[in-house]
């Protein structure tokens, strides 16, 4: 039945923008949201959860409503106005508990509630218990205040009926957000990564009435081999985790489900795509994009205060530098450069077995001198974590066996040796033997070769923590490498410029207004993007970290050349090696928003590495053409670089300004 009203109000007490910062900024993504939604249910005791939101047909942001429905406890009207309506309230401590009916509590931070805020700006909560239930309203527009203003805010209540359940909460959501409709199955998929197997198990989670499915990909291996075990590892400091690992048959699509997946008391608290920082090292890098496991942690998170507080607000990242995750980090390290091994070898072994169980190819394989046998089996191994078609394969397989039979072609065989250390080298190098005609593939492989070859001293210079600059004649450093082959940074942006004074830039520009024209600041590098987007670049040494000042002084550099007239917006990129010292919110600022980006130098080497759609027209075009002509310019460099063994370039060569493009946006379009 419903409650009489007790003649009391409700307040929320609210300071400045606390509701903007917790409820809509820290819950910008729908599915970060309702998961703090259902992790609510779970605390709240909740056997079954129906989570409701609109079909895609009729979607209008205006009028669809988002609902989380479970049969918890619910809560009186003493609970709402002592508990649900205070901001940050540490539940654990106050309640002195870790464990509540048997379950984990994973709510924390007391601010959970407002995911709500995420999705929508009404939210309209229904609650049950003891035989009476309330309804009340929280809408945005009424409770935010200005800055470094607080205020008791009265928050509307009536009785209600109670639900069907004997106790439980329903949260309604009105007034959406986000104009996209949603797309249901993602969203199934990303709510079921957030949750552990036991949470799944002892609480129903229903979407649109649909359990949640399971979002691992058919694998064709997992460790343990049953689908409900899990591993138990003692790490050095005496806790224990429990994990399981295996590999997809093919590529797996979704980025937030590859890797690891760190549950802590059944929520997610480190977000894939994760290796622990150890996939551009480890043997088996590519298997990547295969690999997927889960690790329960929940010795992370057994403290009742906020000092030992290990996750992050979101619950997508753990403090990593915190001494006591050291252990878990460097057992996990471990645990990844196994995974991803194993990985290879396997696909590797699927790969040859593809080939030899084509009895032409078998064949040929077989006529071949027995050291050359071993070695074209070592290769087509190699291709295991780059390419799992096995038409593909085969055509992969014919290029490498075709190479060994035309001794014409043996020095090619040294180039094969030498992209094997990389599979993704290796197929494309397989694949143009097979596409192109000879005398063009002796050229192009010059050019491909070059490339690689700079891409390697690339990464020989990140493990060195090559400077920014040279201090000496001949000395490598980061500055002269992208000034020399510009393609590096970005293969889709054309670089315009490198260490010019900002005032010059602004003359230049034809800006009137130069303030303090003896300012003698200048960027290490500007760029035009593939979307005609000015990107101011700075950069810092990779074994050096990325400080406040760094950052203020990169934003002085964009207000100062945003103020030329027709200027189009401008970006931000600040190149690090991944070490950042500055707040959590600025840092997560520079991660969302459009206009800068903190880029590690690690993101620029990997995605170098791939990117050669650039040769394609030299493939299919005369080789008299000027798109040639470049290309045996960009040869000669890389040679040049190669033989020095040194990027520097000197006076002279400085003159002659930058090095090859990939892209030109100052050609008119054809």
């Amino acid at each position: 039945m419903s409650a009489e009203a007790p003649g009391e109000a409700l307040v929320f007490k609210v300071l400045g923008r606390t509701l903007e910062h917790f409820g809509v900024q820290m819950y910008k993504r729908r599915e970060t949201a309702i998961a703090e939604l259902v992790a609510n249910c779970w605390d709240a005791g909740a056997h079954e959860v129906r989570v409701l939101i609109p079909e895609s047909a009729g979607y209008d942001h205006k009028t669809s409503v988002i609902c989380i429905q479970d049969d918890g406890r619910g809560m009186t009207f003493d609970q709402v106005r002592d508990r649900y309506l205070i901001l940050g309230r540490n539940r654990r401590k106050e309640e002195n508990a870790l464990v509540v009916d048997g379950r984990p509590v994973m709510g924390r931070k007391g601010i959970g509630k407002l995911a709500g805020f995420g999705l929508g700006r009404i939210m309209t909560v229904t609650t049950w218990s003891d035989g009476s239930a309330m309804r009340f309203t929280l809408d945005m527009e009424k409770l935010k205040l200005a800055d470094n203003q607080a205020a008791d805010i009265p928050i509307p209540w009536e009785p209600c009926e109670p639900g069907t359940s004997s106790s439980g909460t329903e949260v309604t959501l009105q007034d959406l957000k986000h104009v996209t409709p949603i797309e249901r199955d993602s969203l199934a998929i990303s709510i079921a990564r957030r949750f552990s197997r036991r949470i799944k198990g002892e609480m129903t989670i229903l979407l649109n009435g649909d359990p949640l499915p399971d979002p691992t990909p058919p694998l064709d291996k997992r460790e343990p081999a049953d689908t409900d075990a899990m591993h138990t590892a003692e790490l050095s400091d005496g806790n224990t985790v429990t994990y399981w690992f295996g590999f997809a048959g093919d590529v797996i699509k979704s980025r937030e489900l590859r890797g690891f997946t760190i549950h802590v008391n059944g929520k997610t608290a480190q977000a894939p795509p994760f290796f622990f920082d150890v996939e551009a090292t480890a043997t088996g890098q590519h298997s990547t994009r295969y690999v997927i496991g889960e690790i329960e942690a929940d010795f992370i998170d057994t403290g009742l205060d906020d000092e030992t507080d290990r996750v992050s607000t979101d619950r997508q990242e753990l403090d990593w530098d915190e001494a006591t995750l050291l252990p878990l980090r460097s057992w996990g390290q471990e645990l990844s450069r196994k995974a991803l091994a194993e990985c290879r070898d396997f696909k590797g072994v699927k790969v040859e077995e593809t080939a030899l169980n084509n009895a032409a190819l078998k064949q040929r394989i077989e006529q071949l001198e027995k050291q050359s046998q071993a070695q074209v089996r070592t290769f087509l191994r190699q291709l295991g974590p780059v390419e799992d078609n096995p038409d593909r394969i085969l055509e992969l397989a014919d290029s490498l066996v075709r190479a060994y039979e035309f001794r014409h072609f043996h020095d090619v065989l040294g180039d094969i040796e030498t992209a094997a250390e990389d599979p993704d080298k290796l197929k494309e190098l397989l694949s143009n033997l097979r596409d192109w005609k000879v005398l063009e593939s002796r050229a192009i492989l010059e050019i491909v070769n070059g490339r690689l070859q700079i891409i390697d001293k690339f990464q020989l210079m990140l493990a060195d923590d090559a400077p920014e600059t040279a201090h000496n004649i001949g000395d490598d450093n980061m500055h002269d490498l992208i000034g020399r082959f510009p393609w590096l940074l970005n293969p889709e942006w054309q670089v315009l410029d490198e260490e010019k004074q900002l005032t010059k830039q602004l003359r230049e520009w034809g800006t009137a207004d130069i303030p303090d024209p003896e300012d003698r600041r200048r960027y290490d590098f500007l760029a035009l993007s593939d979307l005609r987007r000015l990107v101011v670049i700075e950069m810092k040494r990779p074994g050096h970290a990325v400080e406040a000042t760094d950052l203020t002084r990169l934003i002085e550099y964009r207000e100062r050349l945003a103020r030329a007239d027709d200027r189009p917006e401008l970006m931000m990129v600040m190149l690090h090696g991944g070490q950042v010292n500055v707040s959590e919110d600025e840092q997560r600022n520079w991660e969302t928003a459009p206009d800068r980006e903190l880029r590690k130098w690690s993101r620029v080497f990997e995605k170098s590495r791939v990117q050669y759609e650039h040769y394609r027209a030299v493939l299919t075009g005369d080789v008299t053409s000027g798109a040639f002509t470049e290309a045996k310019r960009d040869v000669a460099q890389a040679r040049q670089v190669i033989a020095a063994d040194s990027t520097f370039r000197g006076i002279a060569l400085r003159k002659e300004g930058l090095g090859t493009q990939d892209v030109d946006y100052k050609k008119p379009a054809e």
